[in-house]
């Protein structure tokens, strides 16, 4: 579900494999192939279902699900939507990437891949076997050469696409972005069914980053054919295909690929989203029985109608374990703020307990910058916990008279409400907070141009490690960092951790990111977040990762 203030990706992806194979390919070993996610000779009425979380005992065939989400998506292109309409449809129906998370918390296994990768000694080539049952929704046989043009249209600088960078460490990429060339030279077919990738240097999210929906296979010709309605009526090779798009009725409707390579899957005949519709709307149409799923789960605003009520919570809502964390930007600009003992003040100055409160269940506590839960991390930082005299001697220390600050916030739960509550606390040990409210589409302009002195940000980690985090938002040269913050030991680190050889020593070094983090006080480190999911009580084997979003290939509905 991403951007630091409400990107999926940078927020928030999913499938079966085992743990043991997930494990070898995120430790960049060589693999043999996958077992299927049913058993060999299964018939074909058996659903098998692609890596990710759920089991098939007691499903059935048919029904209709109606999701609804307050915004018309961005893009059905995987390589221009990444707002949670556009994130769900491109991660979870229409697209299929070579490789998907394994189970609900697990890593990459083989999806449009035959196989696990075969990863050179130095770590920088891979060379991975393709399915050859992989069909478009055009019917076309999928080759290596979509996925060489896929990742080769990223790059065009023309598509302005917000995850170009993401491939900068495959060799010859970002030469294509800067128009110095016109294929990328890491980029090679042995033959129809083998995709060969060369990096400039070892790179421990590059499994990660094959799980994702942008570097699924393309067919050129339809791009081409369709040109900008490809945005909205794009053909894929995911389980569902897209029959009708209606922007006046605000309705998009999906239906099962019958050439999809996971035979048996989707259960469901249709599924229909629609948008427009306000949070108290959608929960009201939820209870009423007019939808099936609310796209973007609870917001904090009605979390406290469903989760207040026992039965409420029990027929509709479904909490699902996601890594996320919600932070205060800081404005490096300021001379004040400059200061790490002010910093350290403020978080000080924060009772969590309070703030996370009026989340309903949507945050916990935690003052660290990376999430709570994370895979094979042994956490060393201290959180910080609310302390106000140790913050106003801190302030007292650096010398600051009267702090003023502006606090700009958009539309987006929590922060209205949040921001009320900080500017309490912050009171209460002698800084002064102004409210900034506009809207959200102003408020991202004004804090992309580094305006505003605090602000609050939140992300979701797609690529199963606090690496994505950081790289995005704590290094000098990250691309949301919009504050300015800047940490030489950090941005040396955050390159050894990069080119790590396998998770645990990349882990063992974000350990050390994460202390110095907390120290520097980097940001306001407020809480690690949650996502709960909401669903009709007849949606059954209902499966969610906070990477992606709803597994509608799984779900089955019983009437």
């Amino acid at each position: 579900m991403a951007g630091p203030h409400d990107e999926p990706t940078r927020r928030l992806v999913l499938g079966a494999g085992t743990v043991g194979a997930a494990a070898i390919l995120l430790n960049g070993c060589r693999g043999g192939p996958s077992p299927s996610s049913s058993p060999a000779g299964a018939p074909a009425d058996v659903p098998r279902w692609a890596p990710g979380p759920g089991e098939p005992a007691g499903a059935r065939r048919g029904g209709k699900v109606i999701t609804a989400w307050s915004n018309e998506a961005q893009s059905y292109d995987p390589a221009i939507g990444w707002d949670l309409h556009s994130w769900e449809a491109v991660s979870t129906v229409l697209y299929a990437p070579l490789y998907q998370f394994a189970g609900q918390n697990n890593g990459p296994a083989p999806n449009a891949a035959a196989g696990l990768p075969e990863v050179s000694h130095d770590g920088r080539v891979y060379t991975i076997p393709l399915r050859r049952d992989v069909r478009f929704h055009n019917g076309r046989a999928v080759t290596a050469e979509d996925y060489i043009y896929a990742w080769t249209r990223l790059m065009d600088p023309g598509l302005a696409s917000w995850a170009s960078s993401y491939l900068y460490g495959i060799e010859g990429a970002e030469a294509v972005y800067q128009r110095k060339a016109r294929k990328i030279r890491g980029l090679t077919a042995p033959d129809p069914h083998t995709l060969r990738v060369r990096l400039t240097e070892p790179d421990v999210l590059f499994s990660a980053l094959l799980c994702m929906p942008y570097t699924a296979a393309l067919p050129a010709e339809e791009v081409r054919r369709l040109g900008a309605r490809f945005g909205r009526t794009p053909v894929g090779n995911g389980p569902m295909r897209i029959t009708r798009y209606d922007s006046k009725s605000r309705r998009a409707v999906f239906k099962p690929f019958d050439q999809y390579f996971w035979r048996g899957s989707p259960l469901i005949d249709s599924l229909e989203y629609r948008w427009g519709i306000d949070y108290p709307l959608q929960t009201l149409q939820l209870s009423g029985g007019r939808i099936d799923v609310l796209g973007e789960g609870l917001v904090a605003s009605q979390a406290a109608k469903f989760t207040a009520d026992a039965s409420m919570r029990k027929r509709f809502v479904q909490p699902v374990p996601v890594r996320g964390t919600q932070w205060l930007a800081l404005n490096h600009k300021r001379k004040e703020l400059r200061d790490p003992r002010v910093r350290q003040a403020l978080n000080w100055a924060v009772d969590r307990e309070q703030l996370m409160r009026l989340t309903f269940g949507l945050a916990d506590p935690w003052g660290s910058p990376f999430p709570k839960r994370l895979d094979r991390y042994r956490r060393t930082a201290k959180p910080y916990t609310h302390d106000p005299e140790r913050a106003r001697a801190l302030i007292e220390q650096a010398g600051v008279g009267k702090l003023r600050l502006e606090f700009l916030h958009g539309t987006q739960d929590p922060w209205p409400l949040l921001g009320q509550v900080l500017q309490q606390q912050f009171e209460a040990v002698g800084v002064e907070i102004s409210l900034n409210a506009m809207s959200q589409p102003a408020f991202e302009l004004a804090t992309s141009k580094g305006e505003g002195d605090i602000y609050g940000s939140q992300m979701y980690v797609t690529l199963n490690s606090a690496l994505e985090l950081l790289s995005s938002n704590f290094t000098s040269d990250a691309s949301y960092n919009y504050a300015g913050y800047a940490n030489r030991h950090v941005d040396t680190l955050a390159v050894k951790a990069r080119k790590a050889p396998t998770v645990e020593a990349a882990n063992s070094v974000l350990a050390e990111i994460e202390d110095e983090l907390v120290r520097d006080a980097a940001g306001v480190f407020v809480g690690s977040m949650n996502f709960l999911a909401a669903r009709a009580p007849e949606i059954r084997n209902y499966q969610l990762r906070g990477e992606t979003g709803t597994y509608y290939d799984r779900l089955w509905v019983k009437r």
